[in-house]
């Protein structure tokens, strides 16, 4: 096996879960600089899909058992797409074979879990580890992380959107042993994009609750205080319309103007800004990615830096942060108090 970012092979990987795992099959099947080798999926069939053509017509194999894809196939990298649980022998295929991996989120099921995987991955330190928080490498994000660092200066109020439709998750999702709730699962979205333009958190309040019967909370709204005095008011979960196509904003009041993030399923692609002093706002766009891109800017991050042999952004700490903030907005709720972070 060829060492990324020695070579200017492409980076070859191999996808494990085909539920969202499908949508980065299919990115890195053309991403330039990354080669799709294989994909896995244990019930392909309850995906939907008839895995050897569907693979095939990627330019990939396809097989049933990821521990056997990861030792039979010549790979670089692997995309981990299967919920927090059952992840841990993949990982250490991975690890023992010195492949990178890209980790969609949650990092983990909780903070004891999340402490488990840290231990796991520390038996592997040259393991370049990303996770997929795919908002913050979109344009639209970049470059309003661009603008706090120039003329708009620092974040000081945040106030952020994004609440998936209902009915539009699987059942995992809401398994305390599996995704271990909305909040953990997707709302980590926007919490990893809040701490990439604030910095870190040190406090959260909540109020919220499960509003239309689901196991868990469907619908949140916090309040985030940051070491730098800045804070973020944010609402999350999943009492969506699906007509609506999940729409997401994030207006943020800064220290020498303002700006605004819009756009929908999921995704910002759209950029308004002015310094307080103005006289016209300033509009930047972006094509709106289909749904199944979302994660394509991130991708080819995570490509660039293997063959680059840097490290790719956001790493596991990401992760572990974002796990150990759904869970105090989980214990906020129930105690009503402010819980540091």
């Amino acid at each position: 096996m060829s060492t990324p970012g020695t070579t200017h092979a492409p980076i070859r990987f191999g996808v494990v879960g085909l539920g969202f795992g499908r949508c980065h099959a299919k990115v890195l099947s053309t991403l330039p600089g990354a080669r799709l080798v294989a994909v896995a999926d244990l019930d392909p069939e309850a995906q939907g899909i008839d895995l050897e053509p569907w693979a095939a017509r990627l330019g990939a194999r396809g097989h049933r058992d990821a521990l056997r894809m990861i030792e039979e196939e010549d790979l670089d990298a692997v995309v981990i797409a299967v919920p927090p649980a059952a992840r841990r022998r993949i990982v250490e295929a991975a690890g023992e074979r010195g492949l990178a991996v890209f980790l969609e989120k949650p990092f983990a099921v909780d903070e004891a879990h999340a402490e488990e995987m840290t231990a796991l991955f520390d038996r592997f330190p040259d393991m370049p580890v990303m996770m997929d928080f795919c908002l913050r490498h979109l344009p639209a994000v970049r470059r309003l992380r661009e603008l706090l660092d120039g003329p708009l200066g620092e974040g000081l109020v945040v106030n952020a959107d994004l609440v998936l439709p209902r009915d539009d998750s699987p059942g995992w999702v809401w398994d305390t042993a599996q995704g271990n709730g909305i909040v953990n699962e997707n709302t980590c979205h926007l919490l990893d994009t809040l701490c990439c333009l604030l910095g870190e958190p040190v406090s959260v309040q909540a109020a919220g609750g499960s509003f239309l019967g689901s196991p868990l909370e469907d619908g949140v709204a916090v309040t985030l205080r940051f070491a730098s005095g800045a804070a973020a008011v944010l609402t999350g979960g999943a009492l969506g319309a699906q007509a609506l196509r999940t729409p997401a904003t994030l207006s943020v009041y800064t220290r020498h103007g303002q700006a605004r993030l819009s756009g929908r399923d999921h995704m910002f692609n759209d950029l308004e800004w002015a310094t307080a002093d103005s006289a016209d706002a300033e509009h930047e766009g972006w094509p709106l990615p289909g749904r199944g891109e979302i994660s394509a800017a991130a991708l080819a991050h995570f490509v660039a830096s293997l063959h680059a042999g840097t490290a790719p952004a956001p790493g596991r700490d990401a992760g572990v942060l974002a796990v150990r903030i759904a869970m105090a907005v989980r214990t906020a709720l129930k105690s009503g108090a402010t819980v540091d972070i």
